[in-house]
């Protein structure tokens, strides 16, 4: 089962207490909620900022840029909070094979690395890992990102990954950027959540709702492959954008 998308999580009940900060423009709306220890058990989701830029089909396909710049603002906010940004292990999961959960594999394959170059660049060192899923590689993914983790030692996690949704309203309609962590492969019993508890360090997850969870079955549109090659343009331009420039 895919993660959720922040806003299923019955937040309608009490979103007038949680709301932080609403940004409207013609082409996306950006609503920021923060979680507190109050309403952590109501809500089910842990405690942290939640920000949901939420926008229409056709803006996702002919607006990129300007959304882009809205995920790069919003990231930048995130990152003015930590001492340290200048080792950032990106983390794309998924399965390729299936585009509605590839977006993680389709964003780093976007990406810039710049981790290989060791004395001279004076921007920050970007990783990038795709550990796929487990009944390919038989290895569960938080033990991949674990030892990825213990080796790089980075400063920050980015984990991007296709979500769901339970609002035909979100439905390829939105991006969800959070410092609450994320569970890799969260059907498997086995699987841990990579948050900052993990490995003492902060983690960033973006994730795009790309399936509908209706009745415990998983649907995709028959636009997905242009979901995915937009919402991971999107992306990537952002974090490169933010790191690179």
């Amino acid at each position: 089962m895919k993660q959720n998308l922040f806003l299923d999580s019955g937040i309608d009940r009490i979103k007038d207490k949680m709301k932080m900060e609403e940004k409207k423009t013609t082409l996306y709306t950006t609503n920021h909620y923060v979680v507190s220890k109050e309403n952590k058990r109501k809500l089910r989701k842990e405690v942290g900022d939640y920000f949901i830029i939420h926008f229409t089909y056709e803006n996702l396909l002919l607006k990129q840029n300007m959304l882009s710049k809205e995920v790069e603002r919003i990231l930048k906010l995130f990152l003015k909070k930590y001492q340290k940004t200048k080792k950032i292990l990106v983390v794309g999961l998924g399965n390729k094979n299936v585009l509605a959960d590839a977006l993680g594999v389709y964003t780093t394959d976007k990406l810039i690395a710049t981790n290989q170059y060791q004395d001279f660049l004076t921007i920050p060192k970007i990783a990038l890992f795709n550990p796929s899923v487990t009944h390919k590689t038989g290895i569960n993914s938080f033990k991949l990102i674990e030892m990825v983790v213990k080796d790089m030692k980075p400063d920050v996690i980015l984990m991007i990954d296709s979500f769901s949704t339970k609002e035909v309203n979100y439905l390829n309609s939105a991006i969800e950027i959070n410092d609450t962590g994320i569970i890799p492969g969260s059907v498997l019993n086995s699987s841990k959540e990579i948050n900052k508890k993990t490995f003492q360090i902060p983690v960033l997850s973006i994730g795009v709702p790309c399936v509908l969870n209706l009745n415990k079955m998983l649907l995709a549109t028959t636009t997905i492959q242009e979901v995915i090659e937009a919402s991971s343009n999107i992306i990537a331009t952002s974090i490169n954008h933010l790191f690179i420039k």
